[in-house]
């Protein structure tokens, strides 16, 4: 068979596995997977079965002419600024969105989904911006525009029937989250696994903040002053997103009888799923606490062990992205074959790489062929 070395390669980036780890898949040395990709040598035919089964895909699919097309610079990968130099090779994580991105392209053909207003939103913050309103002012009509409920729950629903597509991924351990957007316009966030209910709504607040506000800005620059400044505003945006101002200051009011104890937050936190931590610097950015309050807050929460866990972490169900599940649903059981025939992928695939660590994996069940692929609301 022709194969092509560097569809292996897109997959193992895309699957986020070194040539070591696919090296000790295959049991062959690092180098030996080196040139499978260099297209020196060619895996036998038990490896081609082994890689087959690891990525869930059909021998069809390392014959590929081309791999999948670039849609993503590593430059535009909105990565926390004190994580670029964390992430050794930013450029997998654009071989991962571009296959990603490529799957999805074949999937969204057989549904019609309501028409996004993500574009809309992303041109009027930009008017916002223009006309000199605050983060606080943006974020709460970026709320009004999507419904956001009052307790975050429907947050990541919201943003993804916007037009953004959310996915989960294991990222380095120091990785919450990143975001993209595509050359054909297309929004990404990718959260990373592991992560507290609280920790999550914060990470997919600030990279929708990044999405809206740093479309196309360079992140290549490593803590640069601008870097720092648009991590300050997507932070700003998350927090006033999450928080908004004049419900937050009537509830803070109503449950934080001493701002300087992080116990008396946990009201706060189980209604807006929000970090106690969090909470507090809200409070403090709207003036409800005092300076000499805010150093006896963070003085009492080192003490109590809090920046490592806090209560309710583990409590606290964590909400994951329910799109694509959404659409699989509406697929008849012919569809999905059809799309697995013109992907040359198969279930597996689809439940590591597209639906990786949702509650529910994507099941072949017999549905009728008249199944409506008009979908009205997917949440």
């Amino acid at each position: 068979m022709n194969f092509n070395g560097l569809i292996l390669r897109d997959l193992r980036e895309a699957f986020n596995l070194s040539r070591k780890n696919l090296g000790d898949k295959l049991d062959v040395s690092e180098q030996t997977v080196w040139q499978y990709e260099s297209n020196i040598t060619s895996p036998k035919f038990e490896n081609l079965n082994v890689l087959k089964r690891t990525f869930g895909v059909d021998l069809n699919y390392f014959q590929k002419k081309n791999p999948v097309a670039k849609v993503v610079s590593s430059q535009y990968v909105a990565y926390r600024s004190n994580l670029t130099s964390s992430v050794k090779n930013t450029e997998r994580e654009t071989v991962y969105v571009s296959v990603l991105d490529d799957f999805m392209n074949s999937l969204l053909k057989r549904v019609t989904l309501p028409i996004p207003i993500i574009d809309d939103l992303f041109d009027e913050v930009v008017l916002m911006r223009e006309k000199s309103f605050s983060i606080d002012d943006i974020a709460h009509h970026v709320r009004n525009r999507l419904h956001i409920d009052k307790q975050n729950k429907l947050l990541i629903a919201a943003i993804e029937k916007s037009g953004v597509f959310v996915f989960e991924r294991s990222l380095n351990a120091k990785v919450g989250a990143y975001s993209t957007w595509t050359e054909h316009g297309r929004p990404y966030i990718i959260l990373g696994k592991n992560k507290s209910a609280v920790r999550r709504m914060v990470d997919v607040a600030h990279e929708f903040g990044h999405v809206l506000l740093h479309r196309n800005r360079s992140f290549s620059e490593q803590n640069t002053p601008e870097l720092r400044r648009m991590e300050k505003e997507a932070f700003q945006f998350a927090s006033a997103l999450l928080l908004d101002k004049s419900d937050f200051e009537v509830n803070f009011k109503r449950y934080v009888n001493d701002p300087t104890n992080p116990d008396d937050y946990l009201a706060l936190k189980k209604h807006y799923y929000v970090s106690i931590s969090a909470l507090e610097m809200r409070a403090n950015n709207l003036g409800l606490i005092s300076s000499k309050q805010s150093g006896y807050f963070w003085g009492r929460l080192t003490k109590s062990g809090y920046k490592q866990f806090e209560p309710l972490d583990d409590v606290l169900p964590i909400f994951v992205p329910g799109k694509v599940n959404a659409i699989f649903s509406a697929l008849s059981l012919s569809q999905i074959k059809d799309l697995y025939t013109e992907t040359g992928v198969n279930r597996s695939f689809v439940n590591q790489l597209i639906l990786s660590g949702q509650s529910e994996k994507i099941k072949l069940k017999q549905k009728q062929d008249s199944v409506s692929q008009n979908i009205v609301n997917l949440f």
